[in-house]
């Protein structure tokens, strides 16, 4: 039988279904808004889902918060504040919680920033991409590299100390050097934390049904090989698989998602993992912002729940945890998966056979080479 910890903290997300305009890389339950949102209609929304989700935050703090999209910063500081003062009020939150809040340059003044710090949001998401408009344009933001740099600019002088850029590399017509370019522009924001991701051709995205032109593997590889030297050259040490922070700055509430513990989803298509005394559960709610409003609002179910079979617990941990440069305590993998370690290393024997994975002082993680080839160990992991 599952025997969690009650006394484990848990993390909160809240998603924004709503952006200026549908990227055509993006695979997220994201909806352009058309006319001006609602923006109460949609809060209260996320109050009741909030409310009707209670007895999962009973006996444990709360841990940190990320709003994400969509483009939560289509919201007023106002709104926001709203949200997180009930949130407060309902739930034992950490003193020290981190908040964070994603943003995309093209929907900031600067008045917003200090908006954004008296709600509680404590930590900026900067949606940045690259520095180069022609990449930028490629990819089809709606910002300019100036507009990202103001933006950072702007969110320094309003007092925010915790900030992350969003990269991306492999873009279409993208050169090493400009995805390296990129890099040390981002570096020359002395910002906390750079997290690089390579643009995929995601299923149902408009790149999927016509694919640009993109870098081959071997420039890909290079690509990556040279972020990574650029960043741990000044400081930042990369934690996970496109995360990398100065010391002491990593993500909170990604490294706990990481290390499988669980978290709870409000909003649209939002998804939430509990573990209950007896199963672990995935839960989501409904998608489109419209209806789930009008189920909220007229009493109908908005959320389903399908229980994680007990032998894909440890695969499902596994995948989520060997992403972290450091792994994962084997012990940890015992709590939240109910599974005993015998289990959990049979199933990594043949990995750690060929030098894949290591498992020393009870923490199993990547070796070094292992590391660069994660995709093809969480493929082989999978039944």
């Amino acid at each position: 039988m599952l025997s969690p910890d009650r006394a484990d903290d848990i993390s909160l997300y809240i998603h924004f279904p709503w952006c200026v305009r549908k990227c055509p890389y993006c695979d997220f339950n994201s909806h352009e808004a058309k006319r001006d949102i609602d923006e109460h209609r949609y809060v209260n929304a996320l109050i009741s889902d909030f409310d009707s989700s209670l007895d999962t935050l009973a006996d444990r703090f709360v841990k940190s918060i990320f709003l994400g999209g969509g483009t939560p910063s289509l919201f007023s500081g106002h709104s926001l504040m709203q949200l997180l003062e009930h949130v407060r009020s309902g739930a034992r939150c950490r003193e020290n919680m981190e908040v964070t809040l994603e943003a995309n340059p093209g929907t900031l003044e600067h008045d917003d920033f200090g908006r954004y710090l008296e709600a509680g949001i404590n930590r900026l998401s900067l949606g940045v991409q690259s520095f180069d408009d022609a990449c930028l344009a490629a990819i089809g933001r709606i910002h300019t590299a100036s507009a990202a740099l103001k933006a950072v600019e702007n969110a320094r002088k309003s007092g925010f100390c915790n900030i992350n850029i969003d990269l991306m590399f492999g873009l279409p017509g993208q050169s090493v050097d400009m995805s390296v370019r990129d890099c040390e522009q981002a570096m020359a924001c002395e910002t906390e934390h750079i997290s690089f991701y390579q643009l995929t051709l995601e299923p149902n995205t408009r790149f999927y049904l016509h694919p640009p032109r993109l870098p081959d593997h071997d420039t890909l590889f290079d690509m990556q090989q040279r972020l990574q030297a650029s960043l741990e050259n000044r400081g930042f040490m990369q934690y996970e698989v496109s995360a990398y922070a100065q010391p002491g700055m990593h993500c909170r509430h990604n490294s706990h998602y990481w290390e499988f513990g669980d978290y709870l989803g409000i909003g649209a298509g939002a998804h939430s993992k509990i573990t209950a005394r007896d199963r672990v559960s995935r839960h989501w709610n409904e998608k489109h912002p419209e209806r789930y409003q009008k189920k909220i609002e007229g009493g109908a179910s908005w959320r389903h729940c399908r229980p994680i079979e007990r032998d894909t617990l440890i695969i499902e941990c596994l995948m989520n945890a060997l992403r972290l440069k450091d792994g994962v305590r084997l012990d940890l993998c015992e709590q939240r998966t109910g599974q005993d370690r015998g289990a959990i290393t049979d199933r990594l024997g043949p990995l750690c056979d060929e030098g894949l994975l290591s498992i020393e002082n009870d923490r199993v993680r990547c070796s070094a080479w292992g590391y660069l080839f994660i995709d093809e160990i969480i493929q082989r992991l999978l039944p």
